[in-house]
């Protein structure tokens, strides 16, 4: 089994407030956990109306497919209207 982990830091420029902000990650996070079948948590700047940090988990057992999907996660926020991807990491574990 191995566990990837990419780790996304967002801004969200036209977030004036959290309840913005929180409206287009929800859109995002809701979108991925269908499409793509990954577990996604917030986990840094929440009382921060422009940005954001997301972590997101996917299991497989196959340590390129995990590379492959992760990295097109990655391409999916570059294209990205809403928010500009600040900087990014994957990790493979196991």
């Amino acid at each position: 089994m191995k566990i990837g982990i990419l780790q996304v830091s967002l801004r969200i420029g036209d977030a004036l407030n959290l309840r913005e902000k929180h409206g287009v990650l929800k859109s995002l996070k809701d979108r991925w956990r269908k499409r793509h079948n990954v577990s996604i948590a917030e986990v840094e700047y929440l009382e921060q109306p422009q940005h954001a940090m997301f972590g997101i988990a996917m299991v497989a057992n196959d340590r390129r497919f995990l590379e492959s999907a992760l990295a097109k996660l990655v391409e999916e926020l570059k294209a990205e209207r809403r928010m500009e991807l600040l900087d990014f990491q994957i990790e493979i574990i196991g």
